[in-house]
């Protein structure tokens, strides 16, 4: 083959792989391919935080949206407990609050204030003048109480204690009490105590104890009203006092 005919094989190749419009083509297809995995990207990330927020495999575990419990708390403060927590305002829209009877209401009012996530925690942060940890608590109107301090010239510490029950035993929480989660009739104890003292009871238990009392008492007084107002209805009716004069005589024989 001669040189003139290489030369111009090379000089074709030359001029078709460097022409302007093959060195001036958009790659369409690979930005389309990075278009594609943006988009899926967003949407697997969309869709995770989704499930992870509306879970729907397992049931919930109570309270529920719906629920009504009650906790009752006490502020201890060496041998005496303080005053009832004030009733907070514009409840309407928190899960966790207190109406100044020395009891939380626990009702979820959202998802993700149910089960486990219904804690101690949520209800202390969402009530201002109010802080609780394993070292210090602050109460409104009220000096801080911190271990460390005294009781009347003992050495004390902060402690929490719950109760599942009313008849529960005493439990001495070891962590964080902002993970206390709430149970249904629970009672809780924070406050200084001596050194190797206990904790007791919350005074406000004489509240949830009458609670469902008062409400049964509601009960009763609804039902018993139609029955004494259809009483004076049959004794009225000339056949309904025979029977009566009847049933004596048989009674008597």
């Amino acid at each position: 083959m001669s040189k003139q005919s290489v030369g111009k094989r090379v000089a074709r190749a030359a001029a078709t792989g460097g022409s302007r419009s093959r060195r001036g083509a958009v790659p369409i297809g690979f930005y389309t391919s990075i278009a594609l995995v943006v988009v899926v990207g967003f949407f697997v990330i969309g869709y995770s935080r989704y499930q992870r927020l509306n879970p729907t495999g397992a049931k919930a575990a109570p309270p529920l949206v719906g629920t009504t419990w009650h906790v009752a708390l006490g502020v201890y403060d060496c041998g005496t407990f303080l005053p009832n927590l004030p009733a907070q305002k514009n409840t309407t829209k928190l899960s966790f609050y207190t109406t100044g009877n020395g009891l939380i209401t626990v009702s979820p009012k959202t998802k993700l204030d149910e089960g486990s996530n219904a804690t101690f925690g949520k209800f202390v942060l969402n009530y201002s003048g109010l802080y609780v940890s394993s070292s210090k608590v602050t109460y409104p109107g009220h000096a801080s109480l911190a271990t460390g301090q005294t009781c009347n010239g003992k050495p004390a510490s902060i402690k929490v204690e719950t109760w599942s029950s009313l008849l529960g035993k005493g439990q001495i929480v070891t962590g964080n009490p902002a993970n206390i989660v709430f149970g249904n009739q629970q009672l809780i104890t924070v406050g200084l105590v001596a050194n190797g003292k206990s904790l007791p009871k919350p005074n406000s238990t004489k509240a949830l104890v009458n609670l469902p009392v008062t409400q049964a008492l509601a009960t009763t007084t609804t039902t018993a009203a139609p029955a004494t107002t259809a009483a004076p209805a049959t004794t009225a009716a000339p056949a309904t006092t025979a029977a009566p004069a009847t049933s004596t005589t048989k009674a008597q024989g």
